[in-house]
């Protein structure tokens, strides 16, 4: 009877933990309707169908919002703190706290390469020692950062432009003797209808979605950097979450990140084709000039993560810069 009574209750509470549903919060670092978070709100989809297939009302991905709901800024804290489960964001937005990630922007291999050669195993380290996160992977557009210019230019020189970019950019930009403006995104229309700014740096055919192509008048088709994308997890958070679950997000994030990069590709070839009907004008540096270009943005960029992360930093290089 005892045997009988064991047997009912292991089994029993065996089902009640299997049917718990385990739910997790996730925000974005831009609006629902830019292009690069569509690529996240298809991994929820794709997570919400796999977990249908293979275990059934275990798992649960709640889409709380974008920056306005947490300022993109602040979004990483707020994930180390346990304020929210689940955050889609970009290197630049972090690397005051952790430095080294700012190599993912020089990467030469797709995302999941990155993952079969250990790079991920390796940025997680840094990002659970630092951030109480668990690096999931970089969701990877396949999309490089393109210069675009309301003057036009036929050298590497961009004395006197004022150029909006990230803080990723400002370095570079000061080696070729432009002028780096950091400038929230809301507030890159206005700067170029006025004037205030002469360009931006932006991936390459992402700028419909912000309106900035009905006040851009050229594209430099010299292209740097990647435009780099990554989903974080609350550490705490993660190693609750069961190995079989682990697994599948993991390989999840994996079927995302193929999606992201063929969609990505596609969609640039399309949005070239639409600005030139437009009339907006490509510029061709000559071979010598864009190559000074694309050399300085990434000497710049190197020299930057290798010396606020002597350690990991050259590490990180060897890994990536095939």
């Amino acid at each position: 009877m005892f045997a009988a009574i064991l047997i009912i209750f292991i089994f029993t509470g065996a089902g009640e933990a299997a049917s718990k549903t385990i739910k997790l919060k996730a925000v974005t670092a831009w609006p629902k309707t830019v292009f690069e978070v569509q690529n996240f709100m298809k991994f929820l989809d794709m997570v919400k169908e796999n977990v249908a297939k293979q275990y059934p009302g275990q798992l649960e991905i709640k889409y709380t919002g974008g920056p306005e709901v947490i300022p993109n800024r602040e979004q990483v804290e707020a994930l180390r703190n346990g304020i929210i489960d689940i955050v889609f964001t970009t290197d630049g937005y972090y690397t005051s706290a952790l430095p080294e990630v700012n190599a993912l922007s020089l990467t030469k291999i797709k995302p999941w390469e990155e993952r079969a050669t250990g790079v991920n195993k390796f940025l997680n380290k840094s990002h659970e020692e630092k951030l109480n996160t668990y690096y999931l992977g970089r969701m990877g557009s396949g999309i490089p950062f393109t210069l675009y210019l309301n003057k036009p230019i036929d050298s590497a020189d961009l004395s006197g432009l004022k150029i909006r970019c990230s803080p990723t950019h400002i370095n570079f930009l000061k080696k070729l003797g432009a002028q780096p403006l950091v400038i929230p995104p809301p507030d890159v229309y206005t700067a170029l209808e006025r004037g205030l700014a002469d360009g931006f740096i932006w991936p390459a055919g992402l700028i419909r979605d912000w309106g900035w192509h009905e006040v851009t008048k050229y594209i430099v088709t010299t292209n740097f950097y990647m435009a780099v994308n990554v989903v974080l997890v609350n550490k705490d958070k993660w190693e609750k979450i069961p190995t079989h679950l682990q697994k599948l997000l993991i390989q999840t994030q994996e079927q995302a990140e193929h999606y992201a990069v063929e969609r990505g590709q596609a969609h640039v070839e399309k949005e070239f084709a639409a600005f030139k009907k437009q009339g907006i004008k490509f510029i061709d540096l000559p071979a010598k000039e864009a190559e000074k270009l694309k050399t300085t943005a990434y000497d710049e960029l190197w020299k930057i993560v290798i010396k606020k992360a002597p350690e990991n930093g050259p590490k990180l290089k060897k890994m990536v810069a095939k």
